[in-house]
């Protein structure tokens, strides 16, 4: 389905119900929107997983501008902050009053700002392995080098920061990318990349930082829903550690912060049982 949203067309898709019987009533369930990372992927990155999330809440995976089945805007709009109006717009056409956000990677960061700008909106966060936690390149390449020695590292640090030349990414392809998630979880990638339809020109804008500034320290004190933060023990691109100290920075939220061992960037793609453990119960008490 699509939706017009200001100067973009939306795709999106619905699993679940909003409401169900239940007796001699009809029950209303949380509507979660999932927003997908990259930037530039899109939501099959969801699928088939959350399947399994359709007992307890109506899914609504959205294709953000620039993206997947979704128009592409122009790369002046490719923005963390103009994705954060679309999801808040996107609502609106289609009357969804409160809404729970789960966001993976750069996902995350853009339901931050949505929270942080519509906070009548949200009423909850899931952030998956969230693009913006408080690290450093260093604490990167760190994971970088455990998992996989220097050779690891030495192609990490030249992919990312700016080398893109074809044999940096080729190192990058061959030694770096697979480290996001244990041999199995990089085999599954492969596939996924495969089947989605990716946008390289908004990932190029993001890396050349035509996003903004990947960094919310100005948002985070905006939040104020309850917030659920998953994090990978080997997690490269948002370690664990950072993952910690972003829910210290969510000063105005009751955060939970769950580690899952075993699993790098992306744990409900490696780990969908125990990630999905951790929301149902969040979601519950957020009644």
């Amino acid at each position: 389905m699509r939706v017009s949203v200001g100067d973009v067309t939306l795709f999106f898709d619905v699993e679940g119900c909003a409401v169900v019987p239940e007796g001699d009533t009809m029950r209303e369930r949380p509507t979660l929107v999932l927003l997908h990372g990259g930037p530039g992927a899109d939501h099959s990155l969801f699928k088939p997983e959350f399947t399994e999330l359709a007992d307890i809440a109506q899914l609504v995976y959205l294709d953000q501008r620039g993206s997947g089945r979704s128009d592409l805007g122009t790369p002046a709009t490719w923005t963390w902050t103009q994705w954060a109006d679309d999801v808040a717009a996107f609502c609106a056409a289609l009357a969804i009053p409160r809404v729970v956000l789960v966001g993976t990677s750069s996902g995350g960061l853009v339901a931050l700002h949505c929270a942080a700008r519509r906070p009548g909106l949200v009423a909850g966060l899931v952030l998956d392995s969230p693009l913006g936690v408080p690290t450093s390149l260093e604490e990167t390449l760190e994971v970088f080098d455990r998992r996989g020695g220097p050779v690891a590292r030495a192609a990490a640090q030249r992919y990312l920061t700016g080398d893109t030349s074809d044999e940096a990414t080729d190192a990058w392809r061959e030694h770096g990318l697979p480290l996001y998630g244990s041999a199995a979880a990089s085999a599954d990638l492969v596939q996924r990349r495969a089947r989605a339809r990716m946008n390289e020109d908004v990932l190029t804008h993001f890396r050349r930082g035509g996003c903004g500034p990947a960094d919310p320290a100005e948002q985070l004190p905006s939040v104020t829903c309850p917030t659920l933060i998953l994090a990978g023990e080997d997690d490269p691109v948002s370690p664990a550690a950072a993952a910690q100290r972003l829910a210290r920075s969510l000063t105005r939220a009751t955060v939970t912060v769950e580690i899952i061992t075993g699993v790098g960037h992306g744990t409900f793609r490696q780990a969908p049982e125990r990630a999905f453990a951790h929301v149902r119960r969040f979601l519950a008490d957020l009644g």
